[in-house]
This record gives C-alpha cells, sequence and structure tokens, in this order.
C-alpha cells in the first residue's frame, strides 16, 4: 500500500476478505433468518406433543357457608283424590361444609383420520423450508459483505492511484519551472502545470470522503461500530491473473442441485402437500384412550388421613366424529388444496428466475474478464504515452498540454484496470450466490 495511504489511515483496523465473508454469516439479518428457522423446529416439537400422551393433575379445596333460609318446595300439593292442598314453607338450617378434590387425568391419542402424523411431517417439511432459506440469506448476507469490501478495495486503490497523479503532477511543475529558468518553455506551461497540480490534489482530498464511507458501509454490515476505521487487507487473487469462468451447463446444474433457495420451496410444496391431507382428517373420527383418578372429600379426616377411602379411578375410550361441519371440512381441504397449487407454482417461477439469475451474472463475469484483459493491454500503452510524453516535454519538443494529457490517461487506465478486476471478483462471489455454493475451481 502508499505509504501516503498508510498514514492516512494510522490506527485503523485491518480485515481480510476471510473475516468478512465469515462476520457476514452471522451479521443482524443472518441471525434473524435462523432464528426464525428455529421457531419452525419448536412447531415441529409442538406437532409431535400431539402423539404422547396428555397428562393433568387439578386439585381444589374450598369451604362453602349457606345461611338459613324458608324455601316452599312446591306452591301446591295434590294428593290422590285430587285434593288440592296448600305445601306447607320448609325451613333450611345454616351449614357450612368442606371440599377437598384430587385428580389425575391421562389421556393417549389413538385414532385421529391420520392427521397428527401429517402434521408431523408438515411441520418437518416447514422446518427443513425455514432452513434452507436460512442459508439462503446466508449466501446473500455473505455476498453483500464481499462487495462492501471490494468497495473499500476500489477506494483505498483509487486513492493511491490519485496520489500518484499527484506526485506526477507535482513533478510535471518542477520540470516546467527548470525549464522556464532555462529558457526552454514559456511561462504558460508552469502556470499550466500548477492548475493541474492543484485539481489533482481537489480530486485526491474527494476520494478521502469516499474512502471514509465504504469504510463506515462495510463496518455497519459485519456488525462493526459504525464510526470504526476499517482498513481492507488486499486479496493475493487481485495481484494475479483471475480464473475463468465455469460454463453456462454447469452453473445451471449447480443451481438445481445446491441453491438453497430452491430446496427451500421444495419443502415448501411437501409441507402444503401435507397439509391437504391434514385438512382431510378431519372427515375420520378421532379415538383417545382415557384414564383418570379422582379422591374427594367433604372433611380432612379421611381425604388426608386415610389413603384408602374416597377414592375412584375410570378408565375407557372416547369415539368422536363431526359427522357435518357446515361444510366447515369441505372448505379446508380445497383452501389445503389451493395452497399446496401456489407453492408448486412458487417453485417453479423461482426456478426461472434462478436460472435467468444465474446466467446474468456468469455473463456479467466473463464480460468483467474480457474487460480486465483489455484494460492491462490500454494501461500498458498508457504507461509507455506518458513516458513518451515527459521525454517530449524535456527535450523541448512537447508542450506540458501533452504531458497533462499522457497523465490523466495513464490515471484512467490505472482506475479502470482497478474497477474491472474489482467487478471479476464481485461478479464471481455473485455467481457463488447464485448457484448456492463456493467456486473453487473449473
Amino acid at each position: 500500500m502508499n505509504p501516503i495511504l498508510i498514514i492516512t489511515v494510522l490506527g485503523a483496523t485491518p480485515i481480510s476478505l476471510q473475516e468478512v465473508r465469515q462476520l457476514s454469516r452471522s451479521n443482524i439479518p443472518q441471525r434473524l433468518s435462523e432464528l426464525s428457522a428455529a421457531i419452525a423446529g419448536q412447531q415441529t416439537r409442538i406437532s409431535v406433543s400431539a402423539i404422547l400422551p396428555q397428562a393433568n393433575f387439578a386439585a381444589d379445596a374450598s369451604r362453602t357457608f349457606l345461611s338459613a333460609a324458608k324455601v316452599r318446595l312446591s306452591p301446591v300439593l295434590i294428593d290422590p283424590t285430587n285434593n288440592v292442598y296448600d305445601q306447607p314453607v320448609q325451613s333450611i338450617i345454616a351449614y357450612d361444609r368442606n371440599n377437598f378434590d384430587a385428580s389425575v387425568s391421562i389421556s393417549q391419542l389413538l385414532l385421529d383420520g391420520g392427521r397428527w402424523w401429517n402434521q408431523i411431517a408438515q411441520s418437518g417439511a416447514a422446518e427443513d423450508a425455514a432452513r434452507g432459506q436460512a442459508v439462503d440469506q446466508q449466501f446473500a448476507s455473505e455476498f453483500e459483505g464481499v462487495r462492501r469490501f471490494y468497495v473499500l478495495v476500489t477506494a483505498q486503490k483509487t486513492l493511491e492511484v490519485l496520489i500518484a497523479n499527484e506526485k506526477r503532477s507535482a513533478h510535471q511543475v518542477e520540470v516546467a519551472n527548470a525549464l522556464y529558468e532555462a529558457a526552454r518553455s514559456s511561462k504558460n506551461d508552469a502556470v499550466q502545470a500548477e492548475i493541474n497540480l492543484g485539481n489533482d490534489q481537489i480530486s485526491t482530498v474527494t476520494q478521502y470522503s469516499a474512502l471514509a464511507s465504504a469504510q463506515s458501509d462495510l463496518a455497519t454490515w459485519i456488525a462493526h461500530n459504525g464510526a470504526e476505521d476499517l482498513i481492507a487487507v488486499e486479496p493475493a487473487e487481485l495481484e494475479g491473473d483471475p480464473l475463468t469462468a465455469p460454463t453456462l451447463e454447469n452453473s445451471l446444474q449447480l443451481a438445481r442441485d445446491n441453491r438453497p433457495l430452491l430446496k427451500a420451496l421444495s419443502s415448501q410444496v411437501r409441507a402444503a402437500d401435507l397439509g391437504v391431507s391434514v385438512a382431510r382428517a378431519g372427515y375420520w373420527p378421532s379415538l383417545q384412550a382415557q384414564l383418570s383418578y379422582l379422591r374427594q372429600g367433604n372433611t380432612g379426616n379421611p381425604f388426608f388421613t386415610d389413603r384408602h377411602l374416597n377414592n375412584s379411578f375410570a378408565m375407557g375410550l372416547a369415539l368422536r366424529w363431526n359427522l357435518f361441519s357446515g361444510m366447515a371440512t369441505d372448505a379446508q381441504v380445497r383452501s389445503a388444496m389451493y395452497n399446496r397449487s401456489t407453492a408448486q407454482l412458487n417453485l417453479e417461477q423461482s426456478t426461472h428466475d434462478v436460472e435467468a439469475d444465474v446466467r446474468r451474472t456468469l455473463r456479467s463475469l466473463e464480460s468483467s474478464l474480457r474487460a480486465t484483459r483489455f484494460a492491462r493491454a490500454n494501461l500498458r500503452a498508457a504507461n509507455y504515452g506518458s513516458t513518451l510524453a515527459q521525454d517530449r516535454f524535456k527535450a523541448g519538443a512537447g508542450s506540458t498540454l501533452e504531458v497533462r494529457d499522457a497523465q490523466l490517461k495513464l490515471a484512467q487506465a490505472e482506475l479502470t484496470l482497478i474497477q474491472n478486476r474489482v467487478n471479476v471478483e464481485v461478479a464471481r462471489a455473485n455467481l457463488e450466490r447464485a448457484i448456492g455454493t463456493y467456486l473453487k475451481a473449473y
């Protein structure tokens, strides 16, 4: 890295591409998607609970108070000879009474038309879909981290180019002044060189702002302090020639086999299909085995003192069959079938979208690779042109305008190569996201 740039970012935290990838896999958006998958996992446990025994315990202790009262049991009394007599008023003596009871009941679902096992399978498929979406989000989060990392790399290398161009302009001012003092050049050449230097200094200062913006964008994405100064450690891949691109056929096949989104949507189709079976269970009866124990009494003795008294046990089977639900079951079945069709259409559309995404990102990678080759050739030509213009100016055969034009072409060629070389790596990372796997070699 340029020494001046090192001084500028003194105290900044260096960060590598691998670190950015790792931190992006656990940033806040990714953690939220993992929480959604964890919630889906708990829903599977809830579905399994339906086939496990259900045990309940209840206990009550109360005291009833009744005040004295007078009541007529019936307004009149008719005897067998049809004589009518007034019923005398009856008196009820006040009393109070304790009530103690404790019960344990156990029930086990035996049959419910296939609802419970289909619900378990449906919850499992929904959990698989949520986890697939979490993995797909991981690839998306990682790609965004890679993209922001390379934006920072571009900002750093652009600053290096601008600083180098500023140095060339400063050197041109010295040469122009020396030639003017030796009467070998006009004062206008010296003035133009100073103006060019000022413009280059403005460009350099402005680039520091772009660098700060790129640092903040990367820091917030990887859950670092937004005010932290980061410095990207340039990957070794940028130094050599980039790897070639895979074929479209291989990329499409990798996407069909590995893209987590497609796997998640396939699980959603399976869950929707099982939802139809769950809904159809409403047509069938349910059968439960029940076992209960009740202990009841109105005094503490023998309720609390003699466990052999006041006990009752019951066991049996309970059959429930909703013979007509007002067409609700039929409507639920039809809704489940519509949900299955919707899930299938979403899978088909997403498959087309993924294929288009793979093709688009692959063509972008191929274009960036070709553009990088052209940019390297342009840089070689621009270096030669800059050297030639400097030599002509020193020999008095050229002008500051020619030197300036050559310098600008050189700086532009350097920036173009940097941008296209970075574009290759960003496009490669985007292709990895699209196919759902890492491209190690072709």
